[in-house]
C-alpha cells in the first residue's frame, strides 16, 4: 500500500490493518501502518502501545520503550502498556525504573491479573522465587476466567514460571557454590528469564 493510500485511512482502520498484519507474522507491514498512525496529531494510545509491542518482538527495545511511554503519556490508565513498559525496563536491566513503572498497578487490586503479574516481576527482581510463582500462577488463573484474558501475556508469564521452576530445581547444585558465585549465577538466570519473554527459544 502506498503512502498516498495510507493517508486515506483513519486511526481505527490503520490499527486494525496493523493487528491483521501482526497476526499474520508480517511485522514490516504492521510497523508501517502503526508509524503512519502514530505520526498523526490524533494518534491514539493503543497505536503507540501496539507499535511498542512490535518493536519489542523484533528486539528494538529502546524504540519499544519510547512507544510504551508515548502510549502512557496519552492514556495514563492504559495498564497493559504500563506493565509491558515495566517488563521492558526489567529486561534491559533497570530494576529501579521497572519498579517505579509497575508499582501503580497495585491499585488494580488482587483480582486483576496485571496487578499480580507486576508483583511477580518485582519479586523476581529480589530473587523471591516462591512469591514469583504464587503471583504469576494466580494471575494466570484469574485471567482465564475474566473478560481481560490475554492469552499471549499468559504464555509470557508461563515462560517465566517455567524458568523459575527450573532454577528452583537446580538450587541444590547452586548451593554447593560459595555465596559470591551463587549471587552471580542468580543474576544471570534472572536476566535470561526476562529476555525469554521477547525471544522464541523453545527452552525459554
Amino acid at each position: 500500500m502506498t503512502m498516498t493510500s495510507l493517508s486515506m485511512l483513519d486511526q481505527a482502520e490503520l490499527l486494525q490493518l496493523a493487528l491483521n498484519a501482526s497476526a499474520a507474522g508480517d511485522s514490516g507491514s504492521a510497523i508501517s501502518y502503526l508509524k503512519e498512525a502514530t505520526a498523526r496529531p490524533d494518534a491514539t494510545a493503543p497505536s503507540h502501545y501496539i507499535l511498542g509491542a512490535e518493536y519489542a518482538q523484533i528486539k528494538m527495545y529502546d524504540r519499544a520503550v519510547a512507544e510504551m511511554e508515548a502510549a502512557l503519556a496519552i492514556d495514563h490508565g492504559l495498564s497493559i502498556a504500563r506493565f509491558q513498559l515495566g517488563l521492558l525496563w526489567l529486561t534491559m536491566g533497570n530494576a529501579e525504573r521497572s519498579t517505579n513503572v509497575l508499582t501503580p498497578l497495585n491499585e488494580l487490586g488482587d483480582q486483576h491479573p496485571l496487578c499480580l503479574f507486576s508483583r511477580g516481576l518485582i519479586h523476581l527482581m529480589r530473587d523471591e522465587f516462591a512469591d514469583v510463582l504464587q503471583c504469576l500462577q494466580k494471575g494466570i488463573a484469574i485471567g482465564l476466567n475474566t473478560d481481560i484474558e490475554n492469552q499471549a501475556l499468559n504464555r509470557d508469564m508461563q515462560k517465566i514460571i517455567h524458568q523459575v521452576e527450573l532454577l528452583s530445581a537446580n538450587s541444590g547444585t547452586a548451593n554447593m557454590k560459595n555465596e559470591e558465585d551463587n549471587s552471580a549465577a542468580e543474576e544471570g538466570d534472572s536476566q535470561h528469564i526476562l529476555l525469554s519473554v521477547y525471544t522464541g527459544n523453545e527452552n525459554n
